[in-house]
C-alpha cells in the first residue's frame, strides 16, 4: 500500500460508525501488531483494540470526523501529517469547552508494505 493511501485510510476509518465498518477500514491499512497512542489513551495494538478505541470517540462524540490538513511529511518508514477533527456538537474534554474543532498532528512508522505500524498522536 503507498503510505499517502494508507493515511488516507486511516483518517477514513475515524468518520465511520461502528466496530466492524471501523475495522474493516483499517484491515487495508493497519499492521497487525500496529500501535496507536493519543493523550487521551494507553496504547492500543492491532485493528480490533484501534476499532475499539475510534468507536468509543464515535459514542462520545457522535458525527465526529478527522480529516487530514497536510500532506505526509515523510522519508524512508517514518512521517507526520496534520489533522483537524470536527464535530456537530461542542468537543468538551475533561470538562473543557474546545468548540466545534482542534487541530493536530500524528507521527507515523510505516512497516515496508506500506501499513502504518505506528501512531503517535498529539493535539494542539
Amino acid at each position: 500500500m503507498d503510505q499517502q493511501d494508507a493515511v488516507k485510510q486511516y483518517a477514513h476509518a475515524w468518520g465511520l460508525v461502528g466496530e466492524d465498518s471501523i475495522r474493516a477500514a483499517l484491515v487495508e491499512c493497519w499492521a497487525e501488531d500496529g500501535s496507536y497512542v493519543d493523550p487521551t489513551t494507553d496504547p492500543v495494538v492491532g485493528a480490533d483494540g484501534l476499532a475499539r478505541h475510534i468507536a468509543g470517540f464515535q459514542e462520545q462524540f457522535p458525527g465526529a470526523s478527522l480529516a487530514p490538513t497536510s500532506g505526509l511529511d515523510g522519508h524512508h518508514l517514518v512521517g507526520r501529517f496534520s489533522w483537524v477533527m470536527s464535530s456537530p456538537s461542542p468537543i468538551v474534554v475533561d470538562e473543557v469547552p474546545l468548540g466545534h474543532s482542534i487541530p493536530g498532528q500524528d507521527f507515523v512508522e510505516f512497516g515496508e508494505d506500506g501499513k502504518i505500524r505506528r501512531i503517535v498522536g498529539f493535539f494542539g
